[in-house]
């Protein structure tokens, strides 16, 4: 039978490691790999693959998200209205609405941090950018 000194010491340490976890939730490193862009209607969507360390998924899955969130955020220029369509432990889609330009939809491109391939499909037609650290600003009409 434990003692309850035993469950202190098991429950303070468990305590210890989830504020340690906590307080590196701030640092998340994204590790992207690929980014595939596809326009749809009115927006943009992007899907951002990435891969996190083992604590950082331990975080993700204790915590949600909202790491992943905040630093795709801080990574470019996206607006805190952008909608997050799904983010997970190895990727992020997200939906960026076209800005209107004199009649003509404009996107501002979106700066990624890294060297990654980054692909652009638009009505079917793909256009690849290989080693470029962000996504091209375009028009669209």
């Amino acid at each position: 039978m434990r003692s309850f000194s035993h469950e202190v010491v098991r429950i303070g340490s468990i305590f210890l490691l989830l504020i340690l976890i906590s307080s590196t939730a701030q640092s998340l490193d994204l590790d992207i790999k690929d980014v595939f862009v596809s326009v749809e209607n009115e927006s943009v969507v992007i899907k951002i693959m990435y891969e996190v360390d083992a604590l950082q998924k331990l975080q993700l899955f204790l915590f949600g998200a909202m790491p992943v969130k905040d630093e795709l955020l801080k990574l470019s220029n996206l607006s805190s209205d952008t909608e997050f369509i799904k983010v997970g432990m190895d990727e992020a889609v997200f939906r960026v609405y076209f800005e209107n330009d004199n009649g003509t939809k404009y996107f501002g491109g979106l700066e990624l941090g890294k060297e990654v391939e980054v692909c652009i499909n638009v009505s079917g037609t793909t256009f690849i950018f290989e080693n470029t650290t962000r996504i091209p600003a375009f028009y669209y009409s």
